[in-house]
Formats: C-alpha cells, sequence, structure tokens
C-alpha cells in the first residue's frame, strides 16, 4: 500500500463524492448512523466508563462506515451487520480495540489539555447556557468573554491535530494490516501531504453545514415555525454527519492505493 499525490481539488469531490453514494442507498447509511448513535447512547448511560467506551468505539464505526461505502459502490446492500464485520478477524479486533483506547485517551488528554490552558472558560460557559438556573445576563456575559473564542480555537486545533493520527489508522489496521504504531504513522504522513485537500474538505463541509443551518432557518422564520427549529437542527445534524462520514472512504483510496472500489473521488464523481 503506498502514498499518493492528492491535489487540493480533490478534498471537493470528497464531499460531492460523499453526497453521490449515500443518495444511492440513503435507508442503508442511515440505518448504520442510527446504528452506532444507539451504542452510543446506551453506554453513555454508564457513569464514569461510559463516555470512555463510546470514545473507543470510533474505529470500529469508522471502518464500518468504509465498508459501507464500497459495498454500495459494488452494487451491493450495504448493512448494519458491516458494524461487526471487522471485528469477526481475531488480529483486526485487536488492533481496533488498541486503536479505540488509544483514541479515548488521547481525546480526554486534549478535553483536560485544554482545560488547563484556558483556565477553564470554555467549560464555564457550556455550564452556564446549559444550567436552566442561570440567569440570561449570566449566560451572555459567560459567552461574551473575550477569550472565549480563543478557547474554542484551541480545543478545534487540537482535536484536529488528534484527527491527523486517527483519520487513516483504522483502515489501514484493517485492509493494510499494519500494526497501531505505524497506521497512526502512516495516517500523519498521509495526512500532511494531503492537507491542502483536508483544507478544502473541512472548508467545504463547514460552509454547506452553515448553508443547511440558514436555509433552515429561514423556511422555518416564513412558516411561522420558529419554535421547531431546535427539533429540526437534530435530524438535520444526524443527516450531514452520516454523509459526511459516507465521504470517509474516498479520502481514504485517494491517499493509497487500495484494490477494489474506484480508484479515486474523481472516479466516483464521473458517474455521479
Amino acid at each position: 500500500m503506498k502514498l499518493k499525490t492528492v491535489r487540493a481539488r480533490q478534498g471537493l469531490l470528497w464531499v460531492r463524492a460523499g453526497f453521490t453514494v449515500f443518495f444511492r442507498q440513503p435507508l442503508a447509511f442511515a440505518a448504520l448512523f442510527a446504528l452506532f448513535g444507539l451504542v452510543v447512547f446506551v453506554l453513555l448511560q454508564l457513569p464514569a466508563v461510559g463516555p470512555v467506551l463510546a470514545l473507543s468505539l470510533m474505529p470500529v464505526a469508522t471502518v464500518a462506515f468504509l465498508l459501507a461505502t464500497r459495498e454500495v459502490l459494488a452494487g451491493r446492500i450495504a448493512t448494519p451487520r458491516l458494524a461487526l464485520l471487522p471485528l469477526r478477524d481475531p488480529l483486526n479486533r485487536n488492533r481496533l480495540l488498541q486503536l479505540g483506547a488509544a483514541y479515548a485517551a488521547a481525546a480526554i488528554a486534549v478535553v483536560l489539555l485544554s482545560h488547563v490552558l484556558d483556565g477553564g472558560r470554555f467549560a464555564a460557559a457550556i455550564e452556564a447556557i446549559a444550567t436552566e438556573e442561570t440567569t440570561a445576563a449570566a449566560a451572555a456575559a459567560a459567552l461574551e468573554d473575550p477569550l472565549l473564542p480563543w478557547s474554542v480555537l484551541l480545543r478545534l486545533g487540537l482535536m484536529a491535530l488528534l484527527s491527523l493520527a486517527f483519520w487513516h489508522a483504522p483502515a489501514l489496521v484493517c485492509w493494510g494490516r499494519m500494526p497501531v504504531n505505524k497506521a497512526l504513522f502512516a495516517s500523519i504522513v498521509a495526512c500532511w501531504r494531503s492537507r491542502g485537500a483536508f483544507a478544502v474538505y473541512g472548508i467545504a463541509w463547514f460552509g454547506l453545514t452553515m448553508l443547511f443551518v440558514t436555509l433552515l432557518q429561514v423556511v422555518t422564520a416564513l412558516l411561522g415555525l420558529q419554535q421547531v427549529m431546535g427539533l429540526a437542527v437534530l435530524p438535520l445534524t444526524m443527516l450531514v454527519s452520516t454523509i459526511f462520514y459516507a465521504s470517509l472512504y474516498f479520502s481514504f483510496v485517494d491517499a493509497f492505493d487500495l484494490s477494489g472500489g474506484p480508484d479515486s473521488s474523481e472516479d466516483e464523481a464521473k458517474t455521479a
């Protein structure tokens, strides 16, 4: 498995290919996303260990969506059984569990480090918004903290660095048969070499999300249904998240030589 050169414009093609493959089998992708969402919801009910287990599930979820996209491109039905498929092989299972544990530990470390560096400003703002007893004036004061944007950017930056290591690692463990340490290193190298494409990819998803939210606000305002705005955001978020996961496959096949499926997102875009 060799690294390939990825041009910046391919970031847009990953997004387009994600939409294309999703709408070929929208119910299949939605069912897979709902399954993992249900599992995460159940895990979060467990005190203390629940959030850690939920974070540990991310590599398995990533591989399941990669498999789902590959199944759809091959003309087969993507079923929820794909959620368990990565765990059938003992070697893959052990490495994915190691990868999940590493991801959970790293994500928690990012949260703790961010909390220390920003002096707890972000946590205080979230608590002020979420607590019913907080007055509107107190919530507004927390949000008007001039250092709050820095706190948000700090977390986004640290999570972006974390994503470099874990973006391709699940696929490299399962399809490249790499040990965890090599998969993490290869993922960092591949993401860095494709940084232009990933920058375009991230900007495109951010822009689309803002566009969808704005359209939703306009529609609900025109219909006089502003009160349902909060309820409508949840399914919209789930839709965008599902399509995002469906697009991950194309960022991988564009970065690494891989047999099966289209050679790149450009090949998939041509079939749209």
